[in-house]
């Protein structure tokens, strides 16, 4: 019987955690999407928040192409995403997105509050590009123009 209420505990604390691995399906990722830009990492900056609880990553990125949202090709992007590495310390988030220097991605955001962009749906709202194609998080591999023509058909005329 102990066992069974501390199992039980585990799962219903594990319940939120859960809740942000649930897939979203392209289409909703898409039209739940502010800004959907191609863009470039240029540069990556851990750091302690201010408060010293957590390390988190600023991601500068170059715009390569706005698919949605109205960027300018060529404009700065700054992301802040969960985890990093300061010194001898790693913090890593279960379902963070994760940027490497120099990579390619389209990238699906989301505006905050204090008007900032995050990544829709963490590591969901990027697909990696390498070369004429994209990669998900899943590793599932589709052609970039497909992407692009999906998201065409989905978001209308005055969001692009």
């Amino acid at each position: 019987m102990r066992r069974l209420l501390l199992t039980l505990g585990m799962l219903a604390l594990a319940g939120p955690a859960f809740a942000l691995a649930l897939e979203v399906p392209l289409d909703r990722l898409i039209t739940d999407s502010d800004v959907i830009v191609k863009a470039r990492v240029t540069g990556l900056a851990s750091h302690w928040t201010d408060d010293h609880a957590t390390i988190v990553t600023d991601v500068t990125l170059a715009v390569v192409e706005s698919w949605a949202g109205g960027l300018v090709p060529g404009s700065p992007l700054t992301l802040q995403v969960q985890g990093g590495e300061v010194g001898d310390t790693r913090i890593v988030f279960e379902h963070t997105t994760v940027f490497s220097p120099d990579e390619e991605a389209v990238l699906f955001l989301k505006a905050t509050t204090s008007a900032r962009l995050r990544v829709n749906a963490a590591e969901q709202g990027k697909y990696t590009v390498l070369g004429d194609q994209v990669v998900s998080f899943r590793q599932q591999t589709l052609p970039l123009s497909a992407l692009h023509a999906t998201v065409n058909r989905l978001k209308p005329a005055n969001d692009r």
